[in-house]
């Protein structure tokens, strides 16, 4: 009797580990991976003001790995949508710069071919 009731729970010990599984990463991963990816193509890194918004949502989506392997998935998508929203703001102030130095060399291009002096 004690061997079979060893093999019984020997068995549903084996089918609880097939049956676990690690939490399934919700879609919001691949989104503020991919937007984090988008600000590092921009060139946030060089730009001190985009390179903090980088750094603050590498940072979200650590915690929220984290937090989707203790299985807190509602956290982790908050987080995850945070990680989002600072990468894409990290590419807004890439691009801004790069804006503004444009539209300064166009008015210096027009000062120049309207013959006016120098600012």
């Amino acid at each position: 009797m004690l061997a079979r009731t060893a093999l019984v729970i020997a068995c549903l010990e084996l089918a609880g580990c097939a049956a676990f599984r690690p939490p399934a990463s919700p879609p919001e991963l691949a989104r503020a991976r991919a937007a984090i990816r988008a600000a590092e193509r921009e060139g946030a890194s060089a730009d001190r003001r985009a390179a903090l918004h980088l750094a603050l949502a590498r940072s979200e989506l650590a915690q929220a790995r984290r937090r989707i392997s203790a299985g807190d998935l509602d956290g982790a998508r908050w987080l995850l949508r945070r990680a989002e929203v600072d990468a894409e703001l990290s590419t807004l102030v890439v691009r801004e710069a790069g804006l503004r130095d444009a539209a300064g060399r166009t008015l210096d291009q027009a000062g120049t071919l309207a013959g006016g002096k120098d600012p």
